[in-house]
């Protein structure tokens, strides 16, 4: 399997009305291209979502603008081969409007009973999602058949197989699936778990038709799980354009820290050089897209710069210079990156799938600017390297997740939960209770919620009641625990109560009941605390966190002060007697409807504490120029002090351990 370094993928959906296809393209010249940039792998389609073909094919479509006779996609293939640059072949499954116009009773229906046509992303009725295809109708054997006949006919290293969605569809076809499955098409739930199992069958085939593992094919499925994809394919791509609203910067930061242990196989970070598929015009700043990969390579995953291939073959040489810089920037530091693997205290335990939830990109966001180490887990995880646990929110401890917070907590491990995180299935006790610190009393009603910390506590924020910004639970505090915070109650909740409506609701008195319980190995927040800072960013509601931190993690990773600011994001990494800090010092900025960033921007004497574990110092140095910096060590901490970094910056340990 070919592991790939410096990735390109270009997105090539050509509308009919396209006149000259291919006309001006000379495949040797961009293959060229992509050697002078430094990639050694490319993305290119095969078949594009308007269902038109790039390729000599006998079963599909091809552009009727295409040259007679020309191989739009082969010589790209051999081109590319030539110079050592591997391919591979994207097909689009489940959009193919132009088989959806020749073919309609091959596409969805949706519950309504017209041909479906999902509000995706909010972009109005002119969509490349006009017809989605059903996967269960005699499509399935047509879109098998031409991904068997690119396998046959190229030596691609693999198929990047998008728009496996998993929409409801009531058409004949899954309808008559379903009730072989005794679920019913009128209940929503049955229609769209159907819709996501039709795309995983559908997968699956794919998968065994090309046995990805065994023969060494790169192949992942856009739409299934990543843990699916880790199963039934061979790597993993992370498809974010953070400039796009329904991506944003929070993505990323969520999914890295997920996907990067899910695979042996490689882990891609797809980002674009424009601001939105589809959007031809536009080149985002090199600092930019810089700070996306240094992200990702932080992380684990390769860097994939998205690029929009012109119909005709134009060469766009403003794309090729950026993208050009960017790749050399990056390899600079490339013997620092091949084979690292992150380090982390921190094992935070997914309430459900992935994704851009409010509790999690809470948590992401007050976790990175705490600086702490950590990945995201579920009940399939290894959760053995994991000194502390962390239950967001609304962690429901089922059967195996119940089996493996026991475990780690018989281990002498220790554990932070918040709000609902602890709770039985049925939501009427917490399910270790003793451990936890406090009895479930039922729901907390004040709306708006206060609280204060107490004793030692009370001086870690200001000297008021502040606000929650979410509602929490009412819980008792058991003989034992410390109760580090309690909940501050309004005059009266917000209401209407027919003639007035009561919106001034100031904090009145302290109560009985517990905000915040601290135990010897656990720490627990009667409300949802991610949340809530998800809700206004209130940053002390981040202090209450970083007390519990400290409480269960005196001895992080990796400890910094306000030399690194709360926005700039740090990672620790590992590749044999190495160890990296990487220090990303960017700004996302809302500037109208859209995030952008320009700059990298400047620190001077950062000063960073690296946990050594045992390990001893041999010397520490800047990446690339190895320029070695002063150190010390107490205990078991390397402190050192970086004197100047701009956007992104890596400082290298050596150690013998």
């Amino acid at each position: 399997m070919h592991h790939p370094k410096f990735v390109l993928f270009f997105d090539n959906h050509t509308m009919k009305a396209c006149p000259d296809v291919g006309h001006n393209y000379h495949a040797d010249e961009f293959a060229q291209n992509l050697k002078e940039v430094g990639a050694d792998l490319v993305g290119f389609h095969a078949k594009c979502n308007q269902g038109f073909c790039y390729y000599d094919t006998q079963i599909g479509v091809r552009h009727p603008s295409l040259p007679a006779g020309f191989d739009l996609f082969g010589e790209t293939v051999r081109a590319c081969k030539e110079r050592g640059i591997a391919v591979s072949a994207y097909l689009n499954c489940g959009l193919s409007n132009e088989d959806a116009v020749r073919h309609p009773e091959w596409c969805m229906i949706s519950p309504d009973g017209t041909i479906l046509h999902p509000d995706v992303y909010n972009i109005g009725w002119v969509t490349p999602y006009m017809r989605t295809m059903c996967l269960n109708s005699p499509y399935r054997e047509y879109l098998l058949s031409m991904i068997r006949e690119v396998r046959d006919k190229y030596p691609v290293a693999g198929f990047l197989l998008d728009s496996f969605n998993g929409f409801p569809c009531i058409c004949p076809h899954c309808v008559e699936g379903m009730r072989k499955r005794g679920m019913d098409c009128r209940k929503k739930e049955d229609v769209l778990e159907f819709g996501r199992l039709s795309a995983l069958r559908l997968a699956t085939d794919i998968s065994d038709l090309l046995r990805p593992k065994e023969n060494g094919l790169l192949v992942y499925f856009l739409g299934i799980s990543a843990r699916d994809n880790a199963r039934i394919g061979s790597y993993l791509e992370c498809e974010c354009l953070p400039t796009n609203p329904c991506w944003g910067y929070d993505y990323l930061p969520l999914m890295s820290r997920y996907y990067r242990n899910l695979t042996d196989g490689p882990v891609l970070n797809m980002t674009g050089r424009f601001y939105d598929w589809g959007d031809f015009g536009s080149l985002r700043p090199q600092a930019a897209v810089e700070y996306d990969l240094f992200f990702g390579l932080a992380n684990g995953m390769r860097p994939n710069i998205g690029d929009h291939f012109h119909p005709r073959g134009d060469i766009s040489r403003g794309v090729v210079e950026r993208v050009g810089k960017i790749y050399e920037k990056l390899r600079k530091y490339d013997e620092w990156f091949e084979g690292a693997k992150n380090r982390v205290d921190i094992g935070v335990v997914l309430p459900g799938a992935i994704g851009k939830n409010p509790s999690l990109v809470g948590l992401t966001r007050m976790l990175s600017e705490l600086k702490m180490q950590f990945d995201f887990i579920d009940e399939d995880c290894d959760w053995s390297p994991y000194s502390l646990l962390i239950l967001p929110d609304r962690v429901t401890l089922n059967g195996k997740l119940a089996a493996l917070v026991k475990k780690h907590l018989d281990a002498g491990r220790t554990l932070l939960a918040t709000g609902r995180s602890g709770l039985n299935p049925e939501g009427s006790a917490f399910l270790f209770e003793p451990e936890w610190g406090v009895k479930y009393r039922g729901e907390c009603d004040y709306s708006p919620a206060y609280f204060r910390l107490t004793g030692d506590f009370a001086a870690r924020v200001p000297d008021m009641p502040l606000a929650v910004y979410t509602a929490g639970l009412r819980t008792e505090a058991l003989p034992g625990s410390t109760v580090a915070g309690k909940v501050v109650a309004p005059y009266y909740n917000k209401h209407w109560d027919g003639i007035y409506s009561y919106f001034y609701a100031p904090p009145d008195k302290e109560t009985e009941l517990p905000f915040l319980v601290l135990n010897d190995r656990t720490a627990y927040c009667a409300f949802p605390l991610f949340e809530g800072y998800y809700n206004l960013a209130s940053v002390d509601l981040r202090n209450v966190l970083a007390l519990m931190l400290e409480h269960l993690l005196p001895s992080p990773l990796l400890k910094t002060d306000s030399s690194l600011p709360s926005f700039a994001r740090a990672f620790v990494t590992e590749a044999g007697n190495r160890r990296m800090v990487h220090l990303l010092n960017y700004l996302p900025e809302l500037r109208g409807k859209a995030l952008i960033v320009e700059e990298e921007l400047p620190l001077v004497n950062v000063k960073l504490g690296l946990r050594l574990d045992g390990a001893t110092v041999d010397k520490v140095y800047l990446a690339p120029e190895k320029r070695e910096i002063p150190f010390t060590v107490s205990g078991d901490i390397l402190s050192f002090t970086v004197p100047e970094m701009r956007g992104y910056c890596m400082v290298v340990t050596e150690v013998k351990k």
